[in-house]
C-alpha cells in the first residue's frame, strides 16, 4: 500500500553525512522502497535555538541533497497528479525559532525554497508562538500572528502538531486556511502532552485539517506492551470515529532518522507497512485504508497547498 508520510526528520538524517552526496538516494531508498513510501515529507528540524542563518544552511542542505539524490519534489498542486517510480518529497518546516524579525520576507524565503508545511515553533517558546515545553499561559504572539496572516496568502500550510493548547486556539482563531497536525496522536489514547484532546480533534476537522498518525512510542501507548504498529491504528479507529475517516492521515516522525526512540516495529520507513496490517485489524476498508494511507493528504494538498 502507497504512503504519505506527512513527517520525516530527513534534515536529522542527512546531516551525519555532511562529506557525502545523495544522501537520501544512497542511504535511504532502499527503505523508501521497501516501505513502500510513495510520498513523504522533508522536514528541516529547529529545535529553538537555532539563527535565522542556521535555518537558511539546513534548508539549503535539504534542497541539495533531494536535488544531487534525484528525487521529485512536490511544489504545485500538479506535482501530486503525476505518477513516479520512486519517492517523490514535500518539503517541510518544524520550527521557526530563527525568526526574530522581517517575518513576511522570512516566511516568503522559506515557501519560494519549496516548504509548502510549516510549524512556527517545536516545543520551545519563541518569537512567534510557544511550544508543548513552553509558558502555558503564552500563546501566539503578535509577530505570530503576521506569520500565519503570511502563510494564509502564500497557501504555505501550518502545522500545529508542537504547539500547545494556548498556540493552537490562537492559530485556529487566526487562520483564514484550515491547519493541520502533521504528527500527533489522541490523547484519550495516550495522555501525553503532545497529543491532541478531543476538543481539538474536533476543532481541527471542523475545519477541514487532517492529523498525521505518531509512531514514536511513547505517544502510542503509556504502556510499553502496547508502544506498536497495532496500537497505533488504533488512534486511527478513535479519530475516524470521532471526527471521520477523511481527517486522519499517517505522520510517522520515525526515529530512524535521527536515532530516537525505542526500535520497535514502526520505528523506520521499512516497516511502514505494518501499519496497514495495523489498519486492516481494526477492520477498516481497503478504501479507508488507501484514504488514511495517501489520499486524504493528496485531497488536502490539491484543495489547500
Amino acid at each position: 500500500m502507497k504512503i504519505f508520510d506527512l513527517h520525516a526528520d530527513l534534515a536529522c538524517a542527512i546531516e551525519p553525512y555532511e562529506n557525502e552526496t545523495a544522501v537520501l538516494r544512497n542511504h535511504w531508498a532502499k527503505d523508501f522502497e521497501e516501505g513502500q513510501i510513495g510520498y513523504t515529507a522533508a522536514a528541516s528540524f529547529f529545535a529553538g535555538d537555532e539563527s535565522w542563518e542556521e535555518m537558511v544552511h539546513t534548508v539549503n542542505m535539504v534542497e541539495k541533497d533531494l536535488c544531487d539524490s534525484g528525487y521529485q519534489k512536490m511544489t504545485r498542486v500538479e506535482d501530486l497528479d503525476c505518477s513516479y517510480d520512486e519517492t517523490c518529497f514535500l518539503m517541510t518546516i518544524e520550527g521557526m525559532c530563527g525568526i526574530h524579525d522581517n517575518v513576511e520576507e522570512k516566511i516568503t524565503w522559506l515557501y519560494e525554497k519549496g516548504n509548502r508545511i510549516g510549524s512556527l515553533c517545536w516545543n520551545d517558546q519563541n518569537d512567534l508562538a510557544t511550544g508543548n515545553s513552553g509558558d502555558p499561559s503564552r500563546g501566539l504572539t503578535e509577530m505570530g500572528k503576521v506569520a500565519v496572516r503570511k502563510m494564509n496568502e502564500l497557501h504555505f500550510i501550518i502545522d500545529v502538531s508542537h504547539a500547545n493548547e494556548k498556540t493552537f486556539w490562537d492559530i485556529l482563531e487566526t487562520s483564514t486556511q484550515p491547519i493541520i497536525a502533521t504528527h500527533s496522536n489522541a490523547k484519550r489514547k495516550c495522555f501525553v502532552e503532545r497529543n491532541l484532546t478531543d476538543q481539538q480533534i474536533r476543532a481541527l476537522a471542523s475545519k477541514d485539517g487532517i492529523i498525521g498518525l505518531n509512531a514514536c512510542s511513547h505517544f502510542i501507548d503509556e504502556d510499553e506492551a502496547k508502544q506498536d504498529a497495532r496500537h497505533l491504528a488504533g488512534h486511527a479507529r478513535y479519530i475516524a470515529d470521532l471526527v471521520g475517516v477523511k481527517h486522519v492521515a499517517c505522520g510517522f516522525d520515525f526515529g530512524a532518522y535521527y536515532g530516537a526512540d525505542a526500535d520497535h516495529d514502526i520505528y523506520g520507513p521499512k516497516q511502514a507497512q505494518n501499519f496497514v496490517k495495523g489498519l486492516k485489524e481494526e477492520g477498516f476498508s481497503q478504501q479507508e485504508i488507501e484514504d488514511i494511507c495517501y489520499r486524504n493528504v493528496i485531497r488536502f494538498l490539491k484543495e489547500y497547498m
